[in-house]
């Protein structure tokens, strides 16, 4: 048997007998979930993004997103929630505000042979108290309640 040959099949043994090294990661690599339509674009998955769209002409958002975790259940970020101030009306000429908000991503499902997360919660300061609100990918869109501040 070559060098090479014998070194492919160290490799394949390290990689069956300890799966967490680099050797292993590699195949794991593609089972972690991604965020479709993080810029409002339908199926495009992200992984990590530095921003999240809700729609567009006015539609909340999220940005500066810092990732503290990211795995095959769940992820978590915090960074800032941009709305636009209640009761303006003409939503192009509204200003917006941000705040600090927190964002958690789990209950991974399938489309087309990807894993993705389907809900999202963000937690925010609202009105004196916290609030969460949660969202669903809905047809490669994200979806929530039409209440102020609804994301």
């Amino acid at each position: 048997m070559g060098i090479a040959k014998k070194v492919l099949a160290g490799a394949a043994v390290l990689a069956v007998a300890f799966p967490g090294t680099a050797l292993g990661a590699a195949a794991n690599a593609g089972t972690v979930p991604v965020v479709y339509s993080a810029k409002a674009d339908g199926w495009h998955g992200y992984v990590k993004p530095a921003a999240i769209w809700f729609g567009q002409g006015g539609a909340p958002f999220l940005a500066q997103l810092r990732w503290s975790s990211w795995g095959g259940t769940s992820a978590w970020a915090t960074g800032k929630l941009w709305t636009e101030k209640p009761g303006c009306s003409l939503s192009y000429k509204c200003p917006y505000y941000s705040r600090w908000a927190g964002v958690y991503l789990n209950t991974v499902r399938w489309h087309n042979g990807t894993r993705y997360y389907a809900r999202i919660a963000v937690k925010f300061w609202y009105a004196g108290k916290w609030r969460w609100d949660t969202g669903w990918l809905k047809n490669g869109f994200w979806t929530f309640s039409a209440v102020f501040p609804y994301l």
